[in-house]
């Protein structure tokens, strides 16, 4: 990442294509359309994964961050490239990712604080897939990612993530 460049700057500059394509879309107002009640849930996530994905499909390169790599170098690379931004623990098979917004409590979507969009709690779960997108590009399979935290969604200063390396295991009792 260009150290002369805020970080303001530099998330405009990388993702300036995609915030005209969302500003062209709201415009149409589908993204304010897909958060009304009466739109159908599962429409609504699948165009919040493929939001989560292009944008994740943006970052990679912004970040300089390669996915061919085992966990434990991309978590120590992810955090290195925005140091005092991410922190990500790992035990065993869980990851507890806390993410840290420039203003302490609200949210750091390129295209919420660019003004493109409103800030909804809905934009969590397109950061799930986005966080999903990612990881699974390192572990080369399917990851789980649950919201714990965020300025939208509870009101908390930073935004945490739980992502499952692999998804849990349930077990009923009985024999």
């Amino acid at each position: 990442m260009p150290e002369e460049q805020s970080n303001e700057e530099q998330i405009e500059a990388v993702f300036a294509p995609l915030l005209k394509e969302f500003a062209g879309v709201q415009k149409g107002e589908v993204f304010k359309r897909i958060f009304q009640p009466d739109f159908d849930e599962t429409e609504r996530e699948k165009c919040l994964q493929c939001t989560g994905e292009m944008c994740n499909s943006l970052f990679m390169p912004f970040a300089s961050l390669n996915t061919d790599v085992d966990i434990d170098t991309f978590i120590e690379d992810l955090m290195k490239a925005f140091p005092e931004k991410r922190k990500l623990e790992r035990k065993g098979d869980i990851i507890h990712y806390d993410f840290f917004p420039d203003v302490k409590g609200e949210c750091m979507c390129p295209v919420i604080t660019t003004g493109q969009l409103e800030p909804t709690p809905h934009w969590c779960l397109c950061g799930n897939y986005f966080n999903k997108t990612m990881f699974e590009k390192v572990v080369k399979h399917p990851v789980q990612v649950e919201l714990l935290d965020s300025p939208l969604a509870t009101g908390s200063d930073y935004c945490r993530r739980l992502i499952r390396l692999k998804p849990a295991v349930f077990i009923t009792g009985g024999k």
